[in-house]
């Protein structure tokens, strides 16, 4: 059973490897004001006007989001929800992550939580209509990204279990790929990672409901975070859908008219943000449009002295003729990582982006994207920021004094540190008390020869240095001895970083949900949605109690 919420705040800026551009962010930092429409922290009822003011195909978005919505088994609640976006004063949160094996990391559900919280915050404080969105990046073809989970296994080791189709992806996107009948593998891998008595039957038979073979990645994907989700309000959307990129047409076509001009203009920002000593994300080379061509697969379009052409076969022989193709078969195209946010906020009335690090940060480099295409750039907010502590993981901390902040760094300093504070007191004391006597020893031996010939001064420094390098090297020899007599310990402290930084990196970011649903049950969504009262301003620790 899951305690009651229980969680510390950390701030963000102490966790590991943070994005400096994300960090200052979050800090408001004066340096990045020019690179963001709006300031997070305040309500911006002017960007809430604008939307209502603007022409949306409300009717027509309604329509495609019931339906995809209602093929992934979503209720008559959510379909009633959806059709709130008619009215004319309706807004959007909107997250969105690549569509991840068995529905990807653990911040893919944050950020899908977050965006619900954030919905109900905005329709509460002013009073419009506000629906939850995740946009499933369904022509992403980075499978090595998505073909994979991650998660702490029942010996409280790293497990890594991967989906290898029978004959390879190809040509495939997520959103055409058909799940080989090697997903029964991955469940059995997945069962056995978890250990058999712990894993959660319900869990597993959703998982199975979902992953079929035969239905398409995207189809698994939207269809396990509606049946997890839909009833809290989130609408899931796939933007592979002919329909959107029809009703996307107009910037499609724009982007192939102006191209490389939004190219540049993240080029300019990337050069800007380089010069405050930034490390942008964003870096554009090419004259072709932001656009993608499918055609048996995903190409590239490259600009050329006489015309435009693929990185496959197609090719058009200027500008003009590959307009008139995107008017006649706009299904054809598809949206980069530059493009993405501009249709996600042309087609919706999107007031807010809930994003994580990386992303906010690649956001400051399309403001004037967002003003080139005349689209309004949403605001920006944090996605929730959590790490998982179990039970077992949590009396470990305390057994041996550790905070979050003292386990992050390199694995074997922290074994050591925790290895020296289990020494005997008596010991740890003598010997400060014996390396001050020293210290004070050569202060005084430093005085007097300087007085003498304060050439040998040097001397007594080089000395004093040699006997503390000694004595670490004693204090290094005594903790390999007590490594080895006590390799319980060891074992233990490498277990809690398994389980909070595996790699070094956080937990959220390596390992996925669907293992700890496995292990806690559904419920761990409601303690999880518990514990976000909004943005991810801090980063928090959820202690799960009592472990399985």
């Amino acid at each position: 059973m899951i305690d009651r919420v229980r969680f510390d705040a950390i701030d963000v800026a102490s966790l590991p490897r943070v994005n400096p551009i994300f960090r200052d962010y979050l800090k408001g930092a004066p340096a990045l004001r020019d690179f963001y429409r709006w300031d997070p922290r305040e309500p911006q009822e002017q960007l809430l006007q604008f939307l209502t003011s603007r022409s949306y195909p409300r009717d027509q978005l309604v329509a495609i989001l019931t339906d995809q919505n209602r093929a992934w088994g979503a209720g008559n609640v959510l379909l009633e929800s959806i059709a709130r976006l008619r009215d004319p004063q309706a807004v959007m949160v909107v997250a969105g992550q690549q569509v991840g094996l068995f529905g990807g990391p653990l911040y893919t559900l944050y950020k899908a939580l977050t965006a619900v919280t954030v919905a109900r915050q905005v329709e509460s404080q002013w009073r419009v209509p506000c629906l939850p969105l995740f946009w499933m990046d369904s022509e992403d073809t980075d499978f090595a990204e998505i073909d994979h989970l991650s998660l702490p296994d029942h010996q409280d080791q790293m497990a890594l279990l991967r989906y290898t189709p029978t004959e390879g992806y190809g040509a495939d996107l997520p959103a055409t790929h058909g799940i080989s009948s090697t997903i029964g593998d991955v469940f059995a891998a997945l069962e056995q990672a978890v250990g058999s008595a712990q894993c959660q039957e319900s869990v597993l038979k959703l998982l199975r409901d979902c992953y079929s073979p035969g239905t398409t990645l995207v189809h698994a994907f939207g269809r396990l975070l509606s049946t997890l989700l839909a009833e809290r309000g989130l609408i899931v959307v796939d933007p592979s859908d002919p329909r959107l990129k029809g009703l996307a047409r107009p910037l499609f076509q724009q982007e192939t008219s102006t191209a490389p001009a939004s190219a540049g203009l993240v080029q300019t920002a990337w050069e800007k943000l380089r010069g405050l000593g930034y490390r942008p994300q964003l870096r554009m080379r090419g004259q072709g449009p932001n656009l993608f061509y499918l055609d048996g697969g995903r190409h590239t379009i490259k600009g050329e002295d006489h015309g435009l052409a693929t990185a496959g076969t197609r090719r058009w022989r200027n500008r003009e003729e590959l307009r008139e193709f995107v008017e006649a078969a706009p299904e054809h195209f598809s949206p980069n990582v530059v493009l993405r946010p501009m249709m996600e906020s042309f087609l919706f009335p999107v007031l807010v982006h809930v994003g994580g690090p990386h992303e906010i940060a690649y956001y400051a480099q399309l403001r004037e994207v967002f003003d080139h295409f005349e689209i309004p750039m949403p605001i920006l907010l944090p996605r929730g920021t959590f790490t998982l502590v179990e039970g077992r993981i949590e009396r470990l901390l305390k057994k041996h004094d550790l905070t979050f902040s003292a386990v992050q760094g390199d694995s074997e300093r922290v074994v050591s540190r925790v290895l020296r504070g289990s020494l005997p007191k008596a010991y740890l004391a003598k010997q400060g008390r014996i390396l001050q006597t020293i210290l004070k020893n050569f202060e005084e031996l430093g005085a007097m020869v300087s007085a003498l010939d304060p050439t040998l001064t040097p001397r007594v420094g080089a000395a004093e240095g040699l006997v503390k390098k000694r004595m670490e090297e004693v204090e290094r020899d005594l903790l390999r001895s007590f490594k080895r007599r006590n390799h319980e310990i060891q074992t233990q402290v490498l277990r809690v970083l398994a389980h909070l930084l595996p790699g070094g990196e956080l937990q959220e970011r390596v390992y996925g949900f669907i293992p700890y649903l496995c292990r806690h049950d559904l419920p761990l969504i409601d303690l999880i949605a518990a514990s976000i009262d909004g943005p991810g301003w801090d980063h928090r620790l959820i202690y799960l109690g009592a472990s399985r």
